[in-house]
């Protein structure tokens, strides 16, 4: 069986209905790319669960 990735619209709906993600390998660096994206969805207003076993703290939560 071989995987493929979902549709632009299907994560576009996803993305219209559902408002908590978890973010695997979320960084506590601002200048880390899972940071600024994590950042702009929060900011947008997603809630945003980190995943990440080496980070106590991230966004100051």
């Amino acid at each position: 069986m071989r995987f493929e990735n979902p549709t632009n619209d299907a994560i576009r709906d996803i993305l219209k209905s559902k408002k908590r993600i978890a973010v695997v390998g979320l960084s506590d660096n601002p200048m880390k790319t899972s940071y600024m994206v994590s950042s702009v969805m929060r900011d947008a207003g997603y809630e945003i669960i980190p995943v990440n076993p080496t980070v106590d703290e991230v966004f100051g939560d």
